[in-house]
C-alpha cells in the first residue's frame, strides 16, 4: 500500500476539529475526520482519520486508515493502513494490516499486525467470538 503524501483533501473529509477547538468524548462517525486541535476521549471511523501536525490527542482510535502527523497518546488501530508521519508522535499500541513509520516519527508501544479490528462495526462493542471447537 503506498501512502499518498495528499490524501486527505477537504472535500473528502466530512467532520473537523480545528486548529483553536477542544473536544472530549466519544466521537462515531461513519465518514472521514481530522482532527487539528485537541481530542480527549475515544475515535471510531468507518473512514479515514488525520491527526493533524498542531494536534494533541489523548483517546484510543479506531479507523479504516489512520494518518498521524501530530501526538497521540492512545491505541490506534487502522484496518487498511496507518501511516506515522515524520512529525507524528504515538504513545501506544498499534494495531493493523499496514504500517508506515517515517524517519523522524517517534513511536512508544507494541505492533500487532495479525488482527484486523476489535471493534464491532460502529458501535464500538468488541468483535471477537470464541467458537467452541468439537473434538470427535
Amino acid at each position: 500500500m503506498a501512502f499518498q503524501k495528499n490524501r486527505f483533501k477537504n472535500e473528502l473529509v466530512n467532520t473537523v476539529i480545528g486548529e483553536d477547538s477542544s473536544f472530549k468524548g466519544v466521537l462515531h462517525t461513519q465518514r472521514s475526520l481530522r482532527v487539528e486541535g485537541n481530542f480527549e476521549g475515544e475515535i471510531n471511523s468507518q473512514g479515514e482519520v488525520f491527526i493533524g501536525e498542531k494536534s494533541k490527542v489523548k483517546a484510543n482510535i479506531f479507523g479504516r486508515r489512520v494518518e498521524i502527523s501530530g501526538e497521540v497518546v492512545g491505541n490506534v488501530e487502522a484496518s487498511a493502513g496507518l501511516h506515522i508521519c515524520k512529525t507524528g508522535k504515538v504513545y501506544g499500541d498499534l494495531t493493523g494490516d499496514q504500517l508506515l513509520i517515517e524517519e523522524g516519527a517517534i513511536y512508544k508501544g507494541r505492533v500487532n499486525m495479525d488482527v484486523i479490528t476489535s471493534k464491532n462495526e460502529f458501535e464500538g462493542t468488541s468483535s471477537f467470538q470464541t467458537n467452541a471447537v468439537s473434538q470427535s
